[in-house]
């Protein structure tokens, strides 16, 4: 019986002292922009996606700093906010690089096209004759 009561009073323990903690700093706006990064990250060609990804990604740096230096202020529940919109950055990341990526090929290949057909109608085959 004796143990029961130690561990039912180290959890309630633990639980007072996570509702008086202080949240990790931005970690609604870590989350928020990490899931963003990846929403928006088909958009405008993946620029969007990219901006706020490395906005995410840096501010999450700065608050698991922040958390390391004073773990005992902050709440521990919030760090896996900060995990998991860093987690959300870095697929935003990624995603808007290939998208970045793909749309230049894209544009590089159109543009090819544009002269082959422009030099062709102009009689001109690529050999100067």
């Amino acid at each position: 019986m004796e143990t029961y009561r130690t561990e039912t009073n180290d959890f309630q323990n633990q639980t007072q002292k996570n509702e008086f903690n202080l949240p990790v700093p931005n970690s609604n706006a870590i989350l928020t922009l990490g899931i963003l990064s990846i929403i928006t990250c088909c958009c405008c060609n993946g620029i969007i996606g990219i901006i706020l990804s490395i906005i995410a990604i840096v501010l999450a740096a700065k608050s698991k700093r922040e958390f390391n230096r004073n773990s005992d202020m902050y709440d521990e529940r919030t760090l896996g906010k900060v995990n998991a919109g860093r987690t959300c950055a870095i697929i935003g990341l990624t995603v808007g690089l290939l998208m970045f990526v793909i749309a230049i090929l894209v544009v590089h290949f159109a543009l090819d096209d544009v002269s082959n057909i422009t030099n062709s109608a102009n009689g001109w085959d690529g050999l100067g004759y």
